[in-house]
């Protein structure tokens, strides 16, 4: 008798098993039904090439210069992206860093931060300053190193090898610290002088009002910085100017970017 109920209770135990096992299987099945269904609709909404629209991702990249921004009213007018200024140098923070990254992901606007790089400052303490002011986070887009002539080093710009040697430690730094390769914000001018020949596992934002087909040699970019004098209603009451720029791709590449 007790071999009996032993033996029935084992094959009651392994149908409540099964059971479960066909449960979770079941549900596994739907969620992944759900998400082909979901992706397959982004797909066949996203993809398409509008010739009279070619770069229908736009964005803005923004700094305590904005001043206000009203994030709920950019996503309103489809603004898919921002590039948020957090650091300068080896010190300097932007004291609207934090406002503006925790206010657009709200809005759900996908947002990268970027430093501005300094030729005065220890690379690798300008690299700590971006990692310990930017947190690492799941969406987020990749890290932006801003590479430009500033002040007096516009008329006399540094020499190739050192500002290289200065890129490529903030780059190996961030990389190591966000798993994302960094993009490198530029313009055609410091392009050819630092860029060019060189870095081509990195995404290029370039800032160049024609929206070029290609790079100087030829190289597609990532992003375009199109204008220095965008206005919107939700910066600022319209009253700053502001970067806008574009994606080099459809809505659908933009979502497989991120």
């Amino acid at each position: 008798m007790r071999k009996k109920r032993k033996n029935r209770k084992r094959k009651k135990s392994k149908e409540i098993i099964s059971t479960r096992i066909l449960l979770l299987m079941v549900i596994a099945a739907g969620i992944v039904l759900i998400f082909a269904g979901r992706y397959a609709f982004f797909f066949a909404t996203e993809a398409g090439h509008d010739p009279d629209e070619p770069y229908p991702v736009k964005g803005i990249d923004v700094s305590v210069y904005q001043k206000d921004i009203n994030w709920s009213g950019l996503k309103d007018d489809d603004i898919a992206f921002a590039f948020i200024k957090a650091t300068e140098g080896s010190s300097h923070v932007d004291e609207n860093f934090e406002k503006n990254r925790e206010e657009a992901g709200r809005a759900g606007i996908p947002v990268g931060a970027y430093h501005f790089m300094s030729f005065e400052s220890d690379a690798g303490a300008q690299a700590e300053n971006f990692i310990s002011t930017v947190p690492k986070e799941w969406g987020s887009l990749p890290p932006v190193i801003d590479l430009e002539l500033y002040g007096a080093y516009s008329e006399n710009p540094p020499d190739r090898e050192e500002v290289c040697r200065m890129l490529d430690t903030m780059l190996e730094e961030m990389e190591k610290r966000y798993h994302k390769k960094p993009i490198i914000y530029t313009n055609n001018h410091c392009y050819r002088l630092y860029i060019q020949s060189g870095y081509e596992d990195y995404d290029i934002w370039i800032s160049d009002p024609a929206v070029p087909e290609s790079l100087p040699d030829g190289r597609e970019w990532t992003f375009c910085q199109y204008t220095f004098k965008g206005l919107s209603e939700n910066i600022d009451g319209g009253r700053k100017y502001t970067d806008f720029n574009i994606f080099n791709g459809s809505k659908w590449d933009f979502r497989l970017y991120r």
